[in-house]
């Protein structure tokens, strides 16, 4: 007696072509952003990139080592965006982002130092957008499980009344929920979020 097999899709496979049509995804979105973008300067859009990612990896670094604990606002005026980082370690790191001779920089003070970049400038537009900076982490949504996340974007303008993904400042931290406590989330807004302005 021939028994025959009958032909359907494993999970396996269905995993597969799911993996496989995420990657085609992703190369087309990168290529549609690369597209979208091509109005600026090859040579500006690859400096601001360079920074982007210094920025990035330097903090993200203390976020991985040190564990992030504590978020405090310590911005004053409109001109200039400061706020803390908490470390597990007990140290404190300052993210700062302000104007010096007419030029915008991003400063970032750890206890080994501290590291400065400063904004490439396609036009005088080209600027991280402080006044619609946004910060939220899972503890304010209330969600349930050991880990929670924060998120901090800063966008970046290059001309008025466009904006700009691909060269916003985006830190992202996942952690232990039994690393902190709520009351380490103080800031000017509601616990573990706030928005500056609807940008």
């Amino acid at each position: 007696m021939i028994i025959k097999n009958s032909k359907g899709i494993t999970l396996i496979e269905l995993i597969m072509s799911i993996a496989l049509i995420s990657v085609v995804v992703l190369f087309l979105f990168r290529l549609i952003v690369d597209v979208r973008y091509n109005d600026n300067s090859i040579d500006f859009n690859r400096k601001n990139q360079q920074i982007r990612a210094m920025i990035v990896k330097t903090i993200q670094q203390d976020f991985l080592a040190k564990k992030l604990v504590r978020i405090t606002d310590r911005t004053s005026n409109s001109e200039v965006f400061k706020i803390d980082f908490g470390y597990g370690d007990g140290t404190i790191a300052q993210l700062v982002i302000g104007m010096e001779n007419n030029r915008q920089y991003v400063s970032y003070q750890n206890n080994q130092g501290i590291e400065k970049w400063w904004v490439e400038q396609e036009n005088q537009n080209s600027k991280y957008n402080i006044h619609c900076i946004s910060y939220q982490t899972s503890l304010y949504l209330g969600l349930t499980g050991e880990f929670f996340y924060m998120k901090l974007v800063i966008p970046m303008v290059v001309q008025k009344n466009s904006k700009n993904y691909i060269d916003d400042l985006e830190l992202f931290y996942i952690g232990e929920k039994k690393d902190i406590t709520i009351t380490n989330f103080p800031n000017r807004s509601n616990l573990g979020n706030y928005q500056a302005n609807s940008c």
